[in-house]
């Protein structure tokens, strides 16, 4: 849950003596980092940013103009480092061959984990819990460049499955992703407590070698039985 305005004042802006005093514009886009990934974009009022930041709402407007674009602004500083990393990565990869399957995805992925602890979950919320309009926007935005290096890597890691079937299984393994900032609460819970949770960089690493298992199995395709669909509702 998330702590009281308060004591969110106090970590980010109250303690001078342990860092320099931020600027307007930064102290907004702290505060709303840690608030859209704690309460969600739709959940978060820009009254509530500018309590946590210290301003007022006048100046939300003129560094930003709207809360759409704020959110944009708060990935954007981010993007550029985790994108670079990415692509880094990547590059480090393919400088001895074509990259493995386990190599595309630690770059993908290991960049967001060495971002903090916000940035992860503000992804993860804009992917599952927000409107697919205002995820479409934030891919658009900063992803789309970075998209087609993984992909045209993981064709040459995978060259017997269909493009189709590779972008749905990278896209099963955003999910896979999302498990590992729960999977610690989760394997101690579903264990009854007869396993401790386990560090962050190894539950990556799982989750690295199952998304890459999944990746390089081969695609079974059953016929459908007549009739038969899955409804969602």
């Amino acid at each position: 849950m998330i702590e009281s305005n308060e004591r969110l004042k106090q970590l980010f802006y109250m303690n001078p003596e342990k860092s320099p005093p931020l600027s307007t514009k930064d102290r907004i886009l702290d505060a709303a980092e840690v608030l859209f990934a704690d309460l969600g974009f739709e959940a978060t009022s820009l009254r509530t940013i500018t309590q946590i930041a210290g301003v007022n709402l006048a100046a939300v407007n003129y560094h930003f103009q709207s809360k759409e674009a704020l959110l944009l602004a708060v990935l954007g500083r981010r993007a550029e480092q985790v994108n670079g990393r990415r692509l880094e990565l990547l590059d480090r990869a393919e400088a001895k061959g074509d990259a493995s399957v386990e190599e595309i995805l630690e770059a993908l992925f290991r960049p967001v984990l060495e971002s903090g602890p916000t940035l992860p979950r503000l992804l993860v919320r804009l992917q599952y819990l927000e409107s697919q309009d205002l995820f479409r926007k934030v891919f658009d935005n900063y992803m789309k460049a970075v998209k087609h290096r993984m992909l045209a890597a993981m064709r040459k890691a995978v060259p017997h499955l269909e493009p189709a079937d590779i972008m749905l299984r990278v896209v099963f393994s955003f999910g896979s992703f999302a498990s590992v900032l729960i999977a610690g609460v989760m394997t101690e819970v579903v264990s009854e407590g007869g396993m401790k949770a386990p560090e962050l960089e190894e539950r990556l690493q799982a989750m690295i070698q199952f998304a890459a298992a999944g990746m390089r199995a081969p695609v079974v395709r059953k016929p459908a039985k007549t009739g038969e669909r899955i409804c969602v509702e």
